[in-house]
């Protein structure tokens, strides 16, 4: 089974795209499911989704208040645990359609080969970001390389999307491994300490590159992206204080 979780914060206005792109995708005869995680949003989000409930297996899990990004992925990957089969795969997406579906058939080849983790990789060879501006482009690419040369992982280019499938018996025992803490950190900077996390216990991790459009959102990115930098680097002096 196919289990997407997607975290959501005032999304209405592209939440109902992305679960028609998941709704339109050829899954032969695997089963799936949707979790929206709505992390307090103010907007019709949850309204939209739960429009699709006669028309696909989608649900919404909600915080009444807005707790962040690592609050969100938490309340999602326990949702999704609690129906997982141990083969299971464990989708992550952007609830902005920047997350290219086009990509997971090659991503779940990877898993079916063996792979615990796979990331859709904007600076794999293949990949790149379109629709965003230079100097937000240089911080993001300047952040991402910095974590790269902090944290090598071998094959791996891309630290902080959204965009990733994962074993579901690999991450329910990366998440037994930390006594519940595999995430900590509370805003974006958590993907990168999940990945991390996870690389150190030996799990298997690859990456497809993807065509990151983020001229397919509609409204603003949630990412403010020098707090989110100013995080890596707080996230990266602890770690270094830590293995002291």
């Amino acid at each position: 089974m196919l289990i997407f979780v997607v975290p959501a914060y005032n999304e209405e206005e592209n939440i109902g795209q992305l679960l028609e792109n998941i709704l339109s995708l050829g899954y032969g005869s695997r089963e799936y499911r949707v979790i929206v995680v709505n992390d307090g949003s103010r907007d019709k989000t949850e309204d939209v989704v739960l429009s699709f409930t006669g028309r696909m297996p989608v649900g919404v899990v909600s915080h009444s208040i807005n707790q962040g990004v690592g609050a969100v992925f938490r309340t999602g990957f326990d949702a999704a645990l609690k129906i997982a089969q141990p083969s299971d795969v464990i989708v992550t997406l952007e609830a902005d359609n920047t997350s290219d579906l086009a990509i997971l058939p090659e991503m779940l080849k990877k898993m079916a080969k063996g792979d615990d983790l796979v990331l859709a990789s904007c600076y794999a060879k293949g990949g790149s970001v379109e629709g965003t501006n230079f100097w937000r482009r240089l911080l993001s690419w300047g952040a991402n390389y910095l974590l790269v040369l902090v944290f090598p992982i071998q094959g791996v280019k891309t630290y902080s999307s959204f965009y990733r499938a994962y074993n579901a018996d690999a991450l329910r025992k990366a998440i037994d491994s930390y006594k519940g803490k595999l995430i900590e950190q509370p805003g974006f900077v958590c993907m990168v300490e999940a990945l991390v996390k996870m690389q150190r216990l030996g799990i298997s991790i690859s990456e497809v590159p993807m065509v990151l459009r983020i001229g397919l959102r509609k409204g603003s990115s949630k990412m403010r992206i020098m707090r989110t930098i100013r995080g890596y680097v707080d996230f990266i002096a602890a770690d270094m204080l830590k293995r002291k």
